[in-house]
């Protein structure tokens, strides 16, 4: 979640505010037959929650259009926007007169609903449950560890704080213990598990901390930098990723 949900997301802006964009499946692959027609997300391309949604919506071939909101300049916070979302916070997913917020759920939602690749996340109830499990996780420790870390160095210019370090550090353990013996955090297949955690994991960049100590971990990370939407999905992160390492 992003919006003011911690009293610092609101320094995260575009340096220049993108165009629109419609995103289109690619070629030859297609949504599946239930086509979405008029749907709308609204992201921060900083927020690792909505870069999630729209490498998720990449990843299944769903077409959606994508609608920037600065939330420095508070384009959350208007009129029309709390219509849509009442709690005003990024990403917002509008599917027709549906509404839905909070990036785990929205992926759900795009791929059991939309999406034609359901390993991403998978109709067998045992499968997903283990994927549910890990997005739980992700939310509770991932996100949570990584931004207590991260945040306060970036945006109130505080020193690392080694008790938040080591509660990350211990994240990575896990992360690195759970991919033993497979390619993914659910086995051998993407998943909307692999596309969340990375995408937390990409706020680490902005202060160049490495993942040497998790051989696993750093082959796994780099695996989901090489998929062919990555780039665009987080050109948001890497805008601002160059003046953060000169300080």
């Amino acid at each position: 979640m992003c919006g003011g949900c911690c009293g610092m997301c609101l320094c995260l802006c575009f340096k220049k505010k993108p165009e629109e964009v419609f995103v289109k499946p690619r070629m030859g692959v297609g949504p599946s037959s239930t086509t979405p027609k008029n749907l709308i997300l609204y992201i921060h391309g900083l927020s690792a929650p909505s870069r999630a949604v729209w490498m998720a919506a990449k990843a299944a071939n769903i077409p959606i259009t994508i609608r920037y909101l600065d939330l420095f300049k508070g384009e959350h916070k208007t009129p029309e926007f709390a219509k849509i979302n009442p709690d005003t916070t990024v990403p917002t997913l509008q599917d027709g007169d549906f509404s839905l917020w909070e990036s785990r759920p929205i992926m759900t939602y795009l791929v059991s609903r939309y999406g034609k690749n359901t390993r991403l996340y998978p109709k067998d109830l045992q499968q997903r449950a283990v994927c549910d499990r890990l997005l739980h996780y992700d939310l509770g420790s991932v996100y949570k560890t990584i931004s207590e870390y991260m945040y306060p160095q970036l945006f109130q210019a505080k020193p690392p704080d080694t008790d938040k370090e080591s509660a990350m550090r211990k994240t990575f353990d896990y992360m690195n213990r759970q991919l033993q013996g497979q390619k993914y955090m659910c086995g051998d297949d993407l998943t909307i598990v692999d596309i969340s955690m990375a995408t937390n994991i990409a706020l680490i960049e902005l202060r160049n901390y490495k993942l040497d100590t998790w051989p696993l971990l750093s082959t796994w990370y780099n695996r989901m930098k090489s998929l062919p939407y990555w780039a665009e999905c987080n050109a948001g992160l890497y805008e601002w990723k160059s003046p953060m390492m000169l300080e």
